[in-house]
């Protein structure tokens, strides 16, 4: 995932695909790449199985273990509630090369995308489903599983939330996706050749997915499908995060050939503790901006 500092990029439509009113939970393949986040894993299906009955189970689950040190597994006690887990190895480095694996093997017509730090709530695919509208991708909410500092930012700064296109008051839509939680109908991103593999970081190449999406046709939002997001990797996890950001600003930059360099800014929510995070934010971006 990337976060963008400002827009200045629109896509140019070459179809209008529309995809199908209806959707049933079977219809959809759940893919998550990990890399050494066992217990991320493990997290994600235990909540997965406690909020989730049987009657809104999806497809299958496909997780691909993308070069993690210790291989991942999947418990026993996760493969006997009647949902298929299917455990896939991708050696080609990055998470939209792991992505695009799952998205090979998935059987379902929609895929829903999230990360191994992300944990499910119980309106995490009923979401989806009341939202459809002949849009190709969705994108869903996704709020802090903590209540520490950090995550009180990251939540306020809607960092894992797109930004909106604002037609009229009836009609905001998606800039792009971000694939900590959304929803893309399969022919749509086999049409348009998955996620870029040549963006081997964990940024960029959701927000270049969503652009190619853009493409072929509209993206909406889903915001009553909720997936939490656990920031608990403190000071030099935000650091190394925003750096990485600033990274993927870079790669879309010269894929598209536009700038954009992160631009000083002032938290949504004010306060002195928001005022130093925000300070840093930037200074990260910039740093893996002119690194890159």
């Amino acid at each position: 995932m990337t976060l963008i500092s400002k827009l200045g990029y629109k896509p140019t439509k070459k179809a209008n695909l529309i995809a199908p009113l209806k959707v049933i939970s079977s219809d959809i393949s759940i893919v998550i790449p990990v890399n050494n986040n066992q217990k991320g894993i493990d997290l994600f299906l235990s909540i997965f199985f406690n909020t989730h009955g049987s009657k809104i189970y999806p497809r299958e689950i496909i997780i691909v273990d993308n070069n993690s040190n210790k291989p991942i597994t999947i418990h026993k006690k996760f493969q006997i509630n009647g949902l298929e887990i299917i455990l896939l190895k991708c050696s080609k480095i990055g998470p939209a090369s792991a992505r695009n694996l799952g998205l090979s093997c998935s059987k379902g017509d929609w895929i829903l995308f999230t990360d191994s730090d992300c944990i499910p709530c119980e309106s995490w695919i009923t979401g989806y489903i009341d939202s459809m509208n002949g849009s190709i991708g969705y994108a869903g909410n996704v709020k802090a599983w903590g209540g520490d500092f950090l995550s009180k930012y990251y939540e306020t700064q809607e960092i894992l939330v797109p930004l909106k296109v604002i037609y009229n008051e009836t009609n905001i839509s998606p800039e792009y996706l971000i694939t900590a939680n959304a929803l893309i109908w399969k022919p749509a991103i086999e049409k348009i050749g998955g996620f870029n593999e040549d963006i081997n970081i964990a940024a960029g190449e959701d927000i270049d997915l969503g652009w190619r999406l853009l493409e072929l046709g509209n993206l909406s939002y889903a915001f009553n499908s909720l997936v939490f997001h656990n920031f608990d990797d403190g000071i030099l996890g935000f650091v190394r995060r925003f750096s990485r950001y600033g990274k993927g600003n870079k790669v879309i930059s010269k894929i598209y050939n536009i700038d954009l360099s992160p631009q000083r800014f002032n938290p949504n929510r004010r306060s002195f503790i928001n005022q130093l995070l925000s300070k840093l934010q930037y200074i990260c971006l910039l740093w893996g901006y002119i690194t890159h």
